[in-house]
């Protein structure tokens, strides 16, 4: 195997450093940027080059560039993480297998909507606060990249079939004005529109706090605004292997002070040499894009696991599937088509309207379906944040702070089932 060098450039004159001292400023470069040590360890003039032992630039992904944090993974979790780093000073670097939003992250349902405010719980409050704060952060990457992200809090809509679902929809309606602290409501409507909703025999939730966003926007949206603030993403290279400090690409090594593995379902794999097992797996989803003449402002709606989200430019998605089994990830079948038969049923202003496009994708979900945020055991200086599945595009934002503030060694408030001891705490499944 080639060994791994590192050159250091002092504008004309060039100094090849070798693998011993390689690894020297691998640990230094774990230190906060503004150590004293990590700048006399070597200056803030000179640039880090992967390099082999012959003296030549290694064919790497980022040649005289060894960031303070590497992020595998150009997904939303991925990308939100690099974004928050990047806001707390690191340089970064993000490395692709494809292209950014390749994944789960590049879907078209988009809906960013709450769990019931029944049983609260710290899992519930963090999603609270990631969904009140949405809008700040998406003006903010939207005014720094100049795309539009497809943001808008909208709202939700679902109708209730009977009277037990309306006496259960107004004792939630109490846990939200509890919970939900008057930031947002939860509350019965007899009115709403038969045209837009149906099946409301006895009215409908109308709660205020979900909104929607259009999944490839904003992931164009918020790659353009790390490039924007400095931060590097290389499209079309795939990380192999990860160690403390180092990653193994198709392109050659990568060293970094900080590894963050955002990778989606092959972020798992990336783990389980450390872990001993794949800790999650990858959930199939089908949904579908239609053209149709709806109000920007609509709500979405939602029921018995369906949502259907109008997009404010004449588009429309519906989704999605939930699949443990699948034979091809990205192709779609019958099970789309039955999504779209009760899409047309909750939504009779769907009937007739053209599907522009069907898609299928597989959503990261760790063991124990929450989130997996921290350090890896076992992988000095990595961390996970892996595991989005159906919630990602709503705590993105808020799980990428956190997680940027574990890479700079501050203590966090996590929920204790986002945690990698929680996800490990009873042994992986096989």
């Amino acid at each position: 195997m080639r060994e791994i060098g590192v050159k250091k450039a002092y504008g004309k004159r060039q100094l090849s450093v070798w693998p011993f001292e390689a690894w020297r400023l691998a640990l230094i470069h774990a230190l906060p940027p503004a150590h004293p040590l990590r700048d006399a360890a070597y200056g803030r003039r000179g640039t880090l080059t992967i390099a082999n032992p012959s003296g030549r630039a290694a064919r790497g992904p980022e040649r005289g560039f060894a960031p303070d944090l590497l992020v595998v993974g150009a997904g939303i979790f991925g990308l939100s993480v690099a974004w928050a780093a990047l806001k707390r000073g690191l340089s970064v670097a993000v490395l692709e297998a494809e292209t950014p939003g390749a994944g789960a992250s590049g879907g078209i349902v988009g809906a960013l909507s709450p769990h019931v405010p029944e049983q609260w719980n710290p899992k519930k409050q963090f999603q609270l606060d990631a969904l009140l704060s949405a809008g700040t952060h998406w003006a903010e990457v939207a005014a720094i990249s100049g795309v539009d992200p497809g943001y808008a809090r909208t709202g939700r809509l679902m109708p209730l079939s009977d009277a037990e679902a309306r006496e259960r929809a107004a004792d939630r309606a109490r846990g939200a004005a509890v919970h939900w602290g008057g930031a947002a409501e939860w509350r019965l409507r007899d009115d709403a529109d038969p045209g837009w909703l149906a099946g409301a025999a006895c009215g409908a939730v109308h709660e205020t706090l979900s909104a929607r966003i259009f999944p490839r926007a904003a992931v164009r949206a918020l790659a353009a605004a790390v490039e924007a603030r400095g931060g590097r993403i290389r499209s079309g290279c795939a990380v192999r292997a990860v160690a403390g400090g180092r990653v193994e690409t198709d392109m050659g090594p990568v060293i970094a002070g900080r590894i963050v593995i955002a990778a989606g379902v092959p972020g798992f794999g990336l783990m389980a040499p450390a872990l001993g097992q794949v800790a999650g797996q990858g959930v199939k989803g089908q949904a579908a894009l239609l053209r149709a003449d709806v109000p920007p402002d609509a709500p979405m709606l939602y029921h018995d696991g369906l949502y259907v989200v109008p997009h404010g430019n004449g588009l429309v998605a519906v989704g999605s599937t939930s699949e443990n089994r699948w034979d091809e990830a990205r192709a779609t079948d019958g099970l789309l088509d039955d999504v779209l038969v009760r899409a047309r049923a909750l939504c009779p202003a769907l009937e007739g309207a053209e599907v522009v496009e069907r898609w299928a994708g597989l959503r990261p979900k760790a063991r124990r379906r929450d989130p997996m945020l921290g350090e890896i055991p076992g992988l000095a200086g990595v961390y996970s944040a892996n595991g989005a599945f159906k919630i990602g595009f709503g705590i993105a934002h808020h799980a990428g702070a956190l997680v940027a503030r574990m890479v700079t060694g501050e203590a966090v408030d996590l929920p204790e089932s986002f945690t990698v001891a929680h996800h490990l705490s009873r042994g992986l499944r096989a």
